[in-house]
């Protein structure tokens, strides 16, 4: 059979889909992918279903109108079925991680592979093809969600590297709202990693306890911690909802993603924003008048590194 231009113009769409798809993961996480599969395959139903039209090959034609319902019930129902983490959550989200790009490829290895409806060969879901493409993308997101489920351990040998003063540039919040909260205010322009840990005197900062204090402070708690020489994770936190910041060493400057969490519940994700932090003098940091008798301790070193 002989193709045409618009032969082709499914499977281009499929694979920009299926870039979609992988942007919305890395962007949100593993654990936000049960919403982006849902997303996939209500947009991917019509190109399969037109598929079938090109070519009478049933088994696109039940895909596609499958994955309309799978699609609706998996994203309506990810905040209340897929424990996070939970081994069983895990592993669901994992599976959605994986699932586009295992039927994008095997559906397009059906559709390009035909060549006469009369010389097609018997074909099914467990070629080859489907189920690498489905290992490599499924065992990543398994591991992937299961390290986002650790909290970050610290480490106090590295608490030089990154204690002083930082400008932080927060990009676009993507998405603007979060349910419940605002997420935006939290950052501020200027914080000090102070040396100086949390005593909890405060009700609402019992999170700082025995942690390393982000000043100025907030209604909540304020606090980072040093996981690695090149890797460092910022708290904003109350409770109910507040912003993380993980940073990895770039240089003379920290980069990485905050993401802000809330607790209400709902499909909806959270926003995530890049932010990078740059060195300052300590005397441009705002006085740390949220925590009553404990000024800001200007002595401690400039991050340099």
């Amino acid at each position: 059979m002989t193709r045409t231009l618009g032969h082709w113009v499914l499977p281009a769409l499929a694979l920009v889909l299926l870039a979609a798809f992988g942007a919305f993961v890395w962007w949100f996480g593993p654990w936000d992918s049960q919403l982006g599969f849902g997303l996939w395959a209500i947009a991917s139903a019509p190109l399969l279903v037109r598929a079938y039209g090109m070519t009478r090959v049933r088994w696109l034609l039940y895909l596609g109108t499958g994955l309309v319902p799978g699609g609706l019930v998996v994203a309506l129902t990810s905040d209340s079925v897929w424990y996070w983490g939970s081994w069983p959550g895990t592993l669901a989200v994992s599976v959605c991680a994986g699932l586009p790009v295992a039927l994008t490829v095997a559906w397009l290895h059906r559709f390009l592979g035909r060549s006469t409806l009369e010389t097609q060969t018997p074909w099914t879901i467990m070629n080859l093809g489907p189920v690498l493409a489905a290992v490599v993308t499924i065992v990543p997101a398994f591991a992937w969600a299961r390290v986002e489920t650790e909290p970050p351990a610290s480490h106090a040998e590295y608490t030089s590297e990154f204690a002083g003063c930082y400008q932080l540039e927060v990009g676009r919040w993507i998405p603007s709202t979060m349910l419940g909260h605002s997420v935006h205010g939290i950052l501020p322009a200027r914080i000090q990693l102070d040396t100086t840990r949390g005593t909890s005197a405060r009700d609402h900062a019992i999170f700082e306890r025995s942690q390393l204090l982000i000043r100025p402070g907030w209604d909540g708690a304020a606090y980072w911690i040093p996981i690695r020489h090149d890797r460092v994770h910022l708290t904003w936190n109350t409770g109910f909802n507040g912003v993380g910041v993980d940073l990895r060493r770039h240089g003379n400057e920290l980069r990485g993603k905050a993401r802000g969490h809330t607790d209400v519940g709902g499909p909806w994700p959270n926003p995530r924003a890049r932010v990078r932090a740059r060195p300052i003098d300590c005397a441009l940091v705002p006085a740390d008048t949220s925590r009553s008798g404990r000024p800001l301790n200007r002595s401690a070193p400039l991050s340099t590194h």
